[in-house]
């Protein structure tokens, strides 16, 4: 019997591999959103990982590697105000494809999000993590048990408690398990100045049962959230392994639109086509930093109308506006199509993805795909993982936080570029999403750190979909 294939050696991998036997890995995901819900960062990277995992499960069948994805989300009501019952459809579908399974989990809830007296409010208290937590765990470890190992991704503060009960019980489930507590956030970056003592204490004591438990890692987003964990919570980069953000390249999403496809686009939003535009977009939060972009625009005068797409609404915003006496086209819905539009359009000057401490941001990410022909540049802050992103003035631009002269400063530096410029910055930005912020590499990078004995073949696949997707946009 081959023991746990985290502590296999590279020769008896290479001997097991010789005998046409398979490996087989369980890539197992705890979320509360993404399958049954949409909205939020968390939706993002679970729809991003199902698409990628498509394409990662026949590269790897070549060389052996059986990869069978299985995705557990706490079950929701019919009527939840972001259920999406037709993703959950076509996810169900894809996943069983694969030989997957959707499973869903209790929460200690009547199947709506839980309210917390305070911090952010939508993830609930200890007793609904404690009983996600558990769910989790239990259907985790009954799934690693039918394969020879899993690999549980535990997304966010309140699946704290699962890596801890799945380390304690899979020798009890003869499950050859290992966890992964995904922090997108935590509550010393978003709940400050009085972030929920419940929540700081289920995120320290997984990240220090990290450091009791060979089979629990911390997967950090960003070089940010990284050395946020270490300097704030204490954690060990030994037990630290990269969980980056990525979109899929050829989601039809990211298609190229015509001139008069857009322009309809905005007309049905009553977004000026006559206008040079500063965009951006996201959830109606206050460390989105949204006033910065309507600062800056108003030092503009009337060189720049501001296009704010976010929900739910910001009345606090709209007062802004007009105490600088600027228009503004405020969007209270989102609407994929219009993001891609305003992106692509060749009036839009700039996205501005101005946030205060963002752990990752996947915008960066996304709006360099759309527009990696015509349209917008790319601004972002000086702090979180947005600026990790961007190398100043090659493939975007870094602005101060919180320093709307600075911003417009840059906006106007962009407007004097000449096209060749341009063309130049947007090709570059395109080109970095391509090799290193795809789904596919990401979730390679991942399996690469925990299976030392399989990184060669990960990282093999992983330049063989890279030149793929070259060759696809013809690079």
């Amino acid at each position: 019997m081959m023991k746990s294939l985290f502590e296999i050696s590279k020769n008896e991998l290479e001997k097991h591999l010789s005998k046409n036997k398979k490996i087989d890995i369980a890539i197992i995901h705890l979320t509360f959103e993404g399958i049954q819900t949409y909205g939020g960062g968390v939706c993002s990277v679970i729809r991003g990982h199902i698409e990628a995992l498509k394409v990662l499960k026949n590269k790897l069948k070549v060389y052996g590697i059986e990869i069978t994805p299985y995705f557990c989300e706490i079950a929701y009501a019919g009527d939840h105000e972001r259920r999406d019952i037709a993703y959950e459809k076509y996810a169900k579908s894809i996943i069983e494809e694969m030989g997957g399974e959707i499973i869903y989990l209790t929460n200690f809830s009547r199947g709506y999000l839980p309210k917390a007296s305070w911090g952010v409010g939508d993830l609930g208290g200890i007793e609904n993590w404690k009983t996600a937590g558990a769910s989790g765990a239990s259907a985790a470890l009954n799934i690693t048990k039918k394969h020879q190992a899993g690999v549980i991704y535990c997304h966010d503060s309140l699946y704290s408690f699962a890596p801890i009960y799945i380390a304690l019980q899979s020798d009890a489930y003869d499950a050859d398990a290992l966890s992964i507590l995904v922090l997108h956030s935590t509550a010393l970056t978003h709940e400050l100045p009085l972030p929920n003592p419940e929540r700081l204490m289920a995120e320290s004591a997984a990240i220090h049962w990290a450091k009791i438990s060979p089979k629990v890692k911390l997967g950090y987003i960003s070089k940010f959230i990284r050395n946020h964990i270490i300097k704030d919570y204490g954690a060990s980069i030994k037990n630290m392994v990269p969980v980056g953000n990525g979109i899929n390249p050829q989601n039809e999403i990211f298609r190229q639109r015509s001139p008069e496809e857009i322009k309809i686009k905005l007309k049905e939003y009553n977004i000026p086509v006559d206008r040079e535009l500063f965009v951006t977009w996201g959830r109606a939060v206050e460390y989105k930093r949204y006033d910065v972009n309507l600062k800056a625009a108003a030092r503009l005068k009337n060189e720049i109308h501001p296009v704010v797409v976010i929900t739910p609404k910001y009345p606090e915003l709209e007062t802004l506006a007009k105490k600088l006496g600027i228009n503004v086209s405020f969007v209270y819905k989102f609407d994929p199509e219009l993001i891609a539009s305003l992106c692509q359009w060749e009036k839009s000057v700039a996205v501005g993805i101005l946030s205060k401490f963002e752990p990752c941001g996947l915008i960066p990410m996304e709006m360099r795909m759309y527009s990696r022909n015509t349209g917008a540049l790319l601004i972002v802050s000086d702090t979180g993982g947005l600026f990790e992103q961007v190398n100043d003035g090659v493939d975007g631009f870094v602005s101060k936080q919180d320093d709307d002269k600075d911003v417009a400063k840059v906006i106007k530096r962009i407007l004097n570029l000449p096209d060749e410029e341009k063309t130049k910055i947007r090709k570059n930005g395109f080109i970095k999403v391509l090799k290193y912020y795809t789904w596919t590499s990401q979730i390679l990078i991942t399996l690469s750190s925990v299976f030392s004995s399989l990184r060669n073949i990960f990282n093999r696949v992983k330049k063989e979909i890279i030149n793929d997707l070259r060759d696809s946009f013809l690079l």
